[in-house]
């Protein structure tokens, strides 16, 4: 949860009207209401009565207003020290990706990266698609990898940002192995019951990308179950593993686990869908560093290493 949810929070209850709390925030109304959202699905609860206007708070916002006053109050009064502790060990590049990203593609994309750009100190982290993309937009973070599939649109401000293609990635349908050693699922033969898979989360990008590749299936496909959801690719690798069911894993997750054994490609690609790696940046930062990062991903992305996780 983003603290500047809070003080979006408080700004609307104040004011009662999104696009008056949205100047005063200085963003979009877009984003604004967006972060609210946010905020209202983090809490699983409404807090405020859109019905009305000026917007008043719901019962549930009554109560968490005095919650996130002592908040954000608590934050303040340990501020300085936050700083202090954060000015003594700020990397050179603060960099957030996808999970699956940051495991696989990412240490030997920084390898080329400082091969050419000199040596950096870098700190990696993963969050939610879309909490990443706010954390760039305050400025929490210098770069951004993330996945993207061009029929999925990811909405946010995009004139906040830069970004460039980096490279191709495949989202695979996979299946763990039964006690045999054998695929527990055929999706050509599939059980009475159907193909059982572990789905992503309904707040993940990646769930979007699982219904595009569910919509274009027709009645001919076998029924898919989802058992149970995650939005991390490697938990929900260790919940198929576990209950031995299938899944959808980008290339750069799914590779190790199908070399070594533990899962196999299912549906000869029939199910499976492209994806494209995307790296984003503010489009008005002023380091030195993520300029000179930027110019050369420009017209050298440093993913000659992505032909290793090629699995058909």
């Amino acid at each position: 949860m983003d603290t500047n949810w809070l003080t979006d929070f408080l700004v609307l209850s104040k004011q009662g009207n999104f696009s008056q709390a949205a100047e005063e925030r200085n963003i979009t109304q877009s984003a604004f209401s967006r972060r609210i959202k946010a905020l209202e699905t983090w809490l699983g609860a409404e807090l405020f009565d859109r019905s009305s206007y000026p917007v008043t708070l719901t019962q549930e916002g009554q109560q968490f207003h005095d919650t996130a006053q002592n908040v954000l109050r608590e934050l303040e009064l340990n501020r300085v020290e936050f700083q202090r502790r954060k000015s003594s060990s700020t990397p050179d590049l603060r960099l957030a990706a996808a999970t699956s990203l940051a495991l696989s593609f990412v240490p030997d994309w920084l390898r080329q990266v400082k091969a050419t750009c000199g040596d950096f100190s870098v700190s990696i982290d993963t969050y939610d698609f879309y909490e990443m993309i706010e954390m760039l937009a305050d400025r929490k973070m210098d770069l951004v990898l993330l996945y993207f599939q061009p029929q999925v649109p990811a909405f946010f401000e995009h004139h906040e940002f830069e970004s460039i293609k980096l490279g191709e990635d495949t989202m695979h349908l996979c299946t763990a192995l039964d006690e045999n050693g054998s695929p527990a699922f055929d999706v050509d033969n599939p059980p009475r019951g159907g193909l059982e898979y572990v789905g992503y989360g309904q707040t993940g990008y990646f769930s979007k990308v699982e219904d595009l590749i569910f919509s274009k299936m027709t009645a001919q496909d076998p029924t898919f179950v989802c058992t149970s959801q995650s939005g991390t690719c490697e938990f929900m690798k260790s919940l198929a593993l576990m209950d031995r069911k299938m899944l959808w894993l980008p290339a750069c997750s799914a590779y190790e686990s199908v070399r070594s054994g533990e899962f196999a490609l299912a549906g000869d690609g029939r199910y499976d869908m492209e994806l494209e790696i995307w790296v984003y940046k503010k489009r008005d930062t002023t380091s030195p560093l993520i300029q000179k990062i930027w110019s050369h991903l420009k017209t050298d992305p440093c993913t000659g290493h992505l032909s290793s996780f090629q699995l058909r």
